[in-house]
């Protein structure tokens, strides 16, 4: 089902009072800000689309004001709604541990890593290696954990930022970063060191070039500091200079961050930015 848009606001506009209310009825909902700075008010199911317009007009009348904290759903059912609200998001990071508890079961998992061994490093250059190998084999990597630490670490940033993308700009961008990025990372992963490596923190590299850019060229409000690309990519470069005076020492995937952040950045150039459609009221 189709995202229901019900309201375009200009920017600075307090929806609170009324997202406050979706909330507290059980409306599965999302506000998009545009490239202009409109603020785009979405409904995941458009049966209530009805109750919400009357809303809308108390709202609009001043009826409406924000709840009092007793009334507001608790924060765990809000946050099943999100998880509802950003079903990608959401499947990635129960996937993720579905995945882990898996590798601690069965040793297939080895093979993953193991992929176009034996064709490394004589026939890194050729591109027909990679077209051999496939993109399932260069990219189910990408789900790979190898300690809970690793694990949590990834998916607390997969969920803050693949979050804030499928809230923002709907699930096709985010699909396409998430197989793009990680595909891109781990092929130049597997150029740069051979097999053997795992995680999502390539696409999580390539998801904050992507908020990174459209945050400040496009004026697209992730509700992210802007100073975390430049951060990140600092961090970056350090342990990047730390494992070039000691192999080894970050125990980092390099080739993947590299590959995946600048993959989302061409993403986030190319990808053309939303544009409000007004309702008709």
């Amino acid at each position: 089902m189709e995202p229901l848009l019900v309201l375009v606001a200009p920017a600075g506009v307090d929806l609170s009072p009324l997202t406050q209310r979706l909330w507290a009825e059980r409306i599965a909902h999302r506000v998009i800000a545009q490239a202009d700075g409109q603020q785009c008010l979405y409904l995941a199911d458009g049966r209530y689309a009805p109750q919400v317009k009357q809303w809308l007009d108390e709202w609009r009348a001043g009826q409406i004001t924000p709840l009092p904290a007793e009334a507001v759903e608790p924060k765990l059912w809000q946050g099943l709604l999100q998880l509802m609200a950003t079903p990608l998001t959401a499947f990635i990071l129960l996937l993720l541990p579905v995945v882990f508890t898996w590798m601690h079961f069965s040793p297939d998992w080895q093979y993953w890593l193991n992929s176009g061994a034996e064709r490394w490093p004589e026939q890194r250059l050729s591109p027909a290696t990679y077209w051999q190998l496939g993109f399932w084999d260069l990219w189910r990597p990408t789900l790979l954990h190898f300690s809970v630490l690793h694990l949590l670490f990834n998916s607390l940033w997969w969920w803050i930022l693949a979050r804030r993308i499928e809230q923002q700009e709907g699930i096709v961008p985010l699909l396409v970063l998430l197989l793009a990025c990680g595909l891109i990372g781990n092929m130049v992963q597997w150029w740069y060191a051979g097999p053997a490596f795992g995680g999502i923190s390539g696409v999580t590299l390539g998801l904050l070039g992507w908020v990174g850019f459209r945050q400040r060229r496009r004026n697209i409000d992730y509700r992210l500091p802007r100073m975390l690309l430049p951060l990140m990519v600092g961090w970056l470069l350090l342990t990047i200079s730390a494992d070039t005076v000691i192999p080894g020492l970050s125990g980092t995937a390099h080739g993947a961050h590299l590959g995946g952040l600048i993959c989302g950045f061409i993403l986030a150039v190319l990808w053309p930015a939303k544009r409000a459609v007004r309702d008709s009221d």
